[in-house]
């Protein structure tokens, strides 16, 4: 099967989130209560136990970790660079929503591209979201109380990170694959019973969520936004992965994390923080789609 033939999957079932939501066969107010399914509940299974079960040694993984850490490290800082730069005349509510669409990723596309491309592929991309998405959480709300009206204190941080479904999917996997703790065989069948509706549920919330009458809304913003992820920060994590050897399924999975589009509730936390939560929604509409066609090009070179 051809590569194109394998992403085609991914392209047909967020095609049948948007067709849902355009014909109005799950009303567009419904697909929030799905989107929240997806996150707290669906997701999480996904991952405590790809956690659980998964070698999370540094001799397997410490590279990959670094690799990861340090392109959004790049990627941070040169959004912040343009923001100090006078001519890019770029407003703190643009500049806070840039800097989320380019450092935030979208699970669901993530991990269903890795079932699709790579054998093992949730395993390891359990790895990038146990180091990234805490991370990721700090940074932003850190960048959006720096530059934005809304001041976020340690304890609130704190609070929203302990409150993160992710976050805390990744402990309590964490806690079981550190401790040696295994799971009792019903209880781990029951999570993955619940992680298998994951992947495609939350592909179709990314399809409704897509609006064609914002791909037309288009500046040097959106354009920026757009490319930094799919285009930018794959290629610097392949630079990473080449420097420091990594095995080619690691390098992958890392273009996956960061080729995925931003995710969806960046834009909550941009409407919450006084970001421009306009702009986030072009950004992510523009990035689903390039991700789409540069998901093939780097299975190609890298598999």
């Amino acid at each position: 099967m051809s590569l194109a033939i394998s992403a085609l999957p991914l392209l047909l079932i967020i095609a049948s989130g948007y067709a849902l939501a355009k014909s109005g066969i799950i009303p567009r107010g419904s697909w929030a209560a799905i989107e929240t399914l997806s996150f707290r509940g669906l997701i999480p299974a996904t991952l405590i136990l790809a956690i659980a079960r998964s070698d999370l040694s540094l001799e397997r993984f410490g590279g990959f970790g670094i690799a990861l850490v340090g392109t959004l490290a790049v990627i941070a800082g040169l959004v912040l660079s343009l923001r100090m730069m006078p001519q890019a005349r770029l407003g703190n509510p643009a500049f806070t929503s840039l800097f989320q669409s380019s450092v935030r990723w979208n699970a669901f596309v993530a991990l269903a591209a890795a079932e699709q491309f790579l054998a093992g592929g949730i395993a390891i991309m359990a790895v990038a979201i146990a180091v990234l998405i805490p991370l990721i959480n700090i940074t932003c709300i850190v960048v959006l109380a720096s530059f934005g009206p809304s001041k976020a204190s340690v304890s609130k941080i704190l609070n929203t990170l302990m409150r993160n479904p992710l976050v805390q999917a990744c402990v309590i996997g964490l806690t079981l694959n550190l401790g040696g703790i295994s799971l009792p065989a019903s209880l781990a069948d029951t999570l993955d019973m619940i992680g298998r509706g994951a992947l495609g549920v939350g592909l179709m919330a990314v399809g409704a969520g897509i609006s064609l009458r914002r791909m037309a809304r288009f500046d040097w913003r959106v354009g920026f936004g757009a490319l930094v992820r799919p285009v930018l920060a794959s290629s610097i994590f392949v630079g990473f992965g080449v420097v420091l050897g990594l095995p080619s399924a690691q390098v992958f999975a890392g273009v996956l994390v960061f080729a995925a589009p931003a995710a969806s509730n960046g834009y909550i936390v941009a409407k919450q923080m006084g970001g421009d939560a306009d702009l986030y929604a072009d950004v992510m509409t523009w990035q689903v789609v390039l991700s789409l066609m540069v998901l093939p090009f780097w299975a190609y070179i890298l598999l």
